[in-house]
C-alpha cells in the first residue's frame, strides 16, 4: 500500500461500479489516458454508483448485496453529450436515466454496508468521468468544447454491478460481478423492481 495516494485508504474494501462494455470503455479510456493519465492508472472507465464499503462484505452481508440487486432489472444506459463542474477541473459523459443508478445506489446505502460520512455526496450525480484535472492537459473550457466536438453519445444495457477493488499499486480491477434482475420471489403478484422507478 505504499504506493497509494494519502486518500486512498477508505477505498480498500471496494466500491461498486457499472463497467461499460469494451467498445465503448476503449474510447473512453483512450480519452482518459489522453486527459488525465494519473486518474486512468488508478481505474478504466466507469460509473461509480456506491460510496465504498465499510469493510469486506461478511457471507450474510454479501447476501443481503446480492438479494438488492437481484431484486432490479436491468436497464438501458445512455451516456453523454460530454459536461463539465467547471471552474472544478472535471469532465464528464452526462449518464441517463440518473435516478436508475440513484435508485440502485440509495437501495445499496440502505443496507448499512458502505461509508456514508468521509467523502459522501448527498446530491450525486452519476456520470463517466474523461478527466478530474489530476494530471495532463489544463481543464479549461476550450479543452471541454474539444472533448465535446470529438466525443459520441451512446448506450448500453447495464445488466450487473461490479465490485471494484484497489490492488497493492492502487488500480481497481473486478473482484466480483452481481447480475441484476437475478432474484425472483415466489410471492403472489410480485414482481421485480425497475431502477427507474423510486418509490
Amino acid at each position: 500500500m505504499d504506493r497509494w495516494p494519502t486518500w486512498g485508504k477508505r477505498f480498500q474494501p471496494g466500491l461498486f461500479i457499472i463497467q461499460p462494455p469494451e467498445d465503448v470503455s476503449a474510447v473512453v479510456n483512450a480519452q482518459r489516458k489522453a486527459c488525465d493519465p494519473l486518474s486512468q492508472s488508478y481505474i478504466g472507465a466507469h460509473i461509480t454508483v456506491t460510496q465504498p464499503l465499510i469493510r469486506t462484505p461478511s457471507e450474510s452481508e454479501w447476501d443481503s448485496i446480492e438479494q438488492v440487486l437481484g431484486n432490479m432489472r436491468p436497464f438501458a444506459i445512455h451516456y453523454g453529450p460530454l459536461k463539465s463542474f467547471l471552474p472544478y477541473p472535471c469532465i464528464w459523459y452526462d449518464v441517463q436515466p440518473a435516478e436508475g443508478v440513484l435508485a440502485i445506489r440509495e437501495a445499496l446505502h440502505q443496507t448499512g454496508f458502505f461509508n456514508l460520512e468521509e467523502g459522501y455526496i448527498a446530491d450525486f450525480i452519476p456520470h463517466m468521468t474523461i478527466t478530474e484535472g489530476q494530471s495532463g492537459p489544463e481543464v479549461t473550457r476550450e479543452l471541454l468544447e474539444k472533448l465535446q466536438k470529438e466525443s459520441q453519445s451512446g448506450s448500453f444495457l447495464c445488466e450487473e454491478l461490479v465490485l471494484s477493488v484497489p490492488d497493492q499499486n492502487f488500480y481497481f480491477s473486478v473482484q466480483n460481478r452481481i447480475a441484476l434482475g437475478n432474484v425472483i420471489s415466489q410471492a403472489p403478484g410480485s414482481s421485480i423492481a425497475h431502477p427507474e422507478s423510486r418509490s
